[in-house]
């Protein structure tokens, strides 16, 4: 280093040294008391030493500390300019170190995440988040299991996988970042760092809970542990407002959950301390405004004394600046807030209200799913006010936007999660559709908005005739990739197995949605997976006979009459009473099926039937949706059709298009006469005993694994089993076998020859309430894989019985029409000797 003009030792050298020292001085002094005079002196004695500094360790030390300086005046002025610089200087003072590791390389790294992050917060430009993530990383991967700062270095990527986990909803990268904040917290010493990664825990086990769908409390109790720990830990701590903050959004969340009085009113206490104690222009402003208002506004429906509501949720408008990650959710709350205060007869409110929603919904650089959510608004607002027109308009948008908030980049769980926040708006769309006279219409919109999982695995059986070669080579193979079971964390290490990571999803997600584009680019394929034409479809039922779509909607029901036209049949019921029946019913299936059964024959199955007029014996396929896709419609119908059902009219002309798979033969049969934990079905035996030859998984043999691998190599299987339903949304639905074969384990599949898919279980073809218009049963699922017939069950089956109704099916499967009718007269045999409780529950999915 003698070469240059500042060598180590040199007067110069501690000259410019002694200056970086009192620099960092003036920068701490800025911190401690906020006087802009020495943040001022901290830039032009950093800047001074740049001026003559050569010696790399000084002029890497000089530009951290400037970089540092100028992300506190962005935090300052709001000046974005002065973020671009801290990370420009950042970047720098890691590439003087291109192949050399010193002390001061983590740090480089962790402060090169922290301001790409802040970025990010400001502009929304995910690739300043995903780059920040990886700095964080870095920063970690240089740092000691010893050192003091690994735990700080720990949360930090913990709080990028948060920030990644809001911006694209995934529960992948919010896992690990649950696990890498608890390491922090475990390894923190005690102080004010150690409150701060609590209260950061407390947040991120708040939206692990919400991820869970609500089914596990404890994240919330712990939670709240975790927030109270950090505000006893740290009085003084000048992050105290955030603290406050994070702590009433975690008590707000189990207000939610469990009622307790005592977690809203210490939330409202925390949360007006927090807006308090943040001065106008502090960057954290706008969410505690947020936070307040939501406050206020759950009080008031609670009864209590309307506090400033709408003023908090203007106030945090006001705070946020156009493109910033919160603005869309700022405007949200004050749609919500203004169409509360309209429900109590303000008018002008309301029509504040319904232009927020208008402005939101249609703003392509927000969000989707508050694009979605702010549409659905739109459309109410305008009902209220009894524009038709208006809310047909803003239904479309809400519609078509639908589907994206279920992206493949994400968890299969996260896309149920997404769609079941919009249960009910596609039929809300469709009776609004109705109302205005436009049936065709209101089929459209039933069929882009319901089944969109089913719509995914439909689209990925598609056909590429005429497709070249290396494009059908690209799309088979990043079908298969995305195909692959999911990693439960979000980071790829280089110990992974076959599991997907969720950066890897994210890549091949993003690599996907390039080549269809590039495939649409192709001549003659510029609607390869787009939804088929409404009129393609209605047009197969002239030959296929007759589909009933049951809409169900709080606006109005109706059925859906399609034979190669369209036709309404407006019916009696109401969303309500059907969704009470339904609940009645489930409740207590053996007391309730002739009471239920009576009347779906007379608010629905009679009418239906009665306006279409068939000769006995047709087929006939139900289309349910909401409430009526629990009830046995096929049993109240009886001999007058045999009655099959769909999960959408697409999967069924899907169905009726495929060849069959020719003679079914060789079944995989899985029988489980025993299971762990479970009571044994002694007739399992017999009734598997009657089957043709096939291969049989018993025993220790009947495990996810095995089933899996073999299903792609038999057309014909029959399970014999317990079950589980997922229709009160506390488990996922699965098959008990020795291990459990889940819903998203099944539907993952792409079987191409799957004739037909027996299941002699339980409950298989129950949805979960806030996702029963995806088909997210078991019964669904093996559909969604591609078998064209699925036998499945409403409810409870009686051990000795299914073992006569599979053999009554397969003694008839050879010389019936098809399945359903093998399924139909086999049934009605039970009907002379067994009330409907035993008989009712068999179902028909299919052609």
């Amino acid at each position: 280093m003698s070469g240059i003009p500042d060598p180590w030792g040199s007067p110069l050298y501690h000259t410019l040294v002694a200056t970086c020292s009192e620099a960092e001085r003036r920068h701490t002094a800025y911190e401690r008391t906020g006087r802009l005079s020495d943040l001022e002196s901290a830039v032009a004695l950093f800047s001074a030493v740049l001026d003559y500094a050569h010696n790399v360790d000084v002029r890497s030390a000089a530009v951290n500390g400037l970089g540092t300086a100028m992300w506190s005046r962005y935090e300052r002025s709001g000046d974005l300019g002065d973020l671009d610089t801290a990370i420009r200087l950042f970047r720098e003072a890691l590439a003087m170190y291109p192949d050399e590791h010193t002390p001061a390389i983590p740090s480089f790294h962790a402060n090169l995440a922290g301001v790409l992050r802040l970025r990010w917060r400001r502009t929304g430009d995910q690739a300043d988040l995903v780059a920040s993530v990886a700095e964080a990383r870095a920063a970690v991967a240089t740092t000691s299991a010893g050192d003091p700062r690994r735990a700080w270095r720990l949360n930090n990527v913990a709080d990028g996988l948060l920030a990644l986990s809001l911006q694209h909803d995934d529960s992948s990268a919010l896992v690990e970042a649950v696990d890498l904040f608890r390491e922090a917290v475990q390894t923190a010493r005690p102080g004010d760092e150690l409150a701060g990664m609590r209260s950061n825990l407390a947040e991120a086990l708040r939206l692990r809970y919400r991820s869970t769908g609500g089914r596990d409390r404890a994240l919330l109790d712990e939670a709240v542990e975790q927030g109270r720990a950090a505000l006893a830990a740290a009085p003084k701590h000048p992050l105290r407002p955030r603290f406050q903050a994070n702590l009433a959004l975690v008590l707000l969340d189990r207000f939610a959950a469990r009622h307790r009085p005592g977690d809203l009113s210490e939330a409202a206490g925390l949360a007006q301390k927090a807006v308090d104690a943040t001065p106008p222009g502090h960057p954290n402003r706008t969410e505690r405004l947020i936070t307040l208002s939501g406050v206020r506004r759950l009080e008031t429906i609670r009864g209590r004394p309307r506090r400033r509501m709408v003023e908090l949720a203007q106030e945090a408008v006001a705070a946020t600046p156009d493109g910033h990650h919160l603005r869309s959710d700022a405007l949200l709350n004050l749609g919500w807030a203004l169409a509360f205060q309209a429900a109590s007869g303000d008018a002008a409110a309301g029509d504040r209200a319904r232009e927020v929603f208008r402005r939101l919904a249609n703003d392509p650089a927000v969000q989707v799913r508050v694009r979605v959510s702010a549409a659905w608004q739109w459309a109410n607002t305008a009902l209220s006010r009894d524009d038709l027109a208006e809310a047909r308009i803003a239904f479309d948008l809400a519609v078509t936007l639908l589907p994206r908030t279920a992206p493949r980049r994400v968890t299969h769980a996260d896309r149920e999660r997404q769609l079941a926040s919009f249960s009910g708006l596609a039929r809300d769309a469709a009776a609004c559709a109705v109302q205005a006279g436009d049936p065709v219409d209101a089929l459209r919109l039933l069929e882009h908005g319901r089944g969109v999982l089913l719509s995914h695995a439909l689209d990925s059986r598609t056909e590429l005739t005429g497709l070249r070669p290396e494009l059908v080579e690209r799309f088979v193979a990043l079908r298969t990739a995305l195909d692959r079971p999911e990693g439960a964390a979000f980071s790829t290490s280089a110990g992974a197995g076959p599991e997907l990571p969720g950066e890897d999803r994210h890549a091949l997600a993003t690599e996907w949605e390039a080549l269809i584009q590039e495939i649409r680019d192709q001549p003659g394929f510029a609607r390869f997976l787009r939804p088929p034409a409404i009129d393609d479809l209605i047009a197969a039922t002239t030959v296929n006979r007759p589909v009933v779509v049951l809409n169900i909607s709080g606006l109005r029901c109706d059925a859906l009459l399609i034979d190669g036209r369209i036709r309404v049949l407006p019916l009696r019921l109401t969303l309500d009473e059907a969704t009470q029946r339904a609940l009645r019913f489930r409740a207590a299936v053996a007391e309730r099926v002739d009471e239920t059964l009576e009347w779906l024959r007379t608010e629905v199955t009679g009418p239906v039937l009665d306006a279409l007029d068939l000769p006995p014996g047709s087929r006939l396929w139900w289309v349910p949706t909401g409430p009526l896709t629990t009830l046995p419609l096929h049993a109240a119908a009886g001999d007058r059709v045999v009655s099959s059902y769909a999960p959408t009219v697409r999967s069924l002309v899907t169905a009726w298009r495929t060849p069959p798979a020719g003679p079914v033969s060789d079944p995989l049969v899985v029988s489980m006469p025993t299971t762990p934990g479970l009571p044994p079905l002694p007739s399992v035996a017999a009734e598997t005993a009657t089957l043709p030859p096939g291969r049989v998984l018993t025993g220790e043999d009947a495990m996810r694994r095995v089933v899996l691998d073999a299903l792609p190599h038999h057309s014909w299987a029959h399970f014999a089993c317990h079950a589980v339903s997922a229709a009160d949304g506390s488990a996922d639905g699965h098959l008990v076998l020795q291990d459990q074969l889940t819903v998203s384990d099944i539907a993952r599949l792409r079987l191409d020859d799957a004739a037909i898919a027996y299941l002699s279980a339980c409950d298989t073809g129950v949805p979960r309430e806030n996702l029963d218009d995806e088909a997210l049963h078991v019964a669904g699922a093996f559909h969604i894989a591609g078998f064209r017939h699925v036998i499945g069950t409403l409810w409870s089956i009686k051990d000795h019985l299914a073992a006569e109704v599979a053999a009554g099916f397969y003694a008839r499967l050879d010389t019936a029409e098809d399945a359903a009718t093998a399924l139909h007269e086999t049934v009605r045999e039970l009907r002379a000797v067994h009330g409907p409780g035993a008989w009712a529950p068999y179902i028909h999915f299919g052609p």
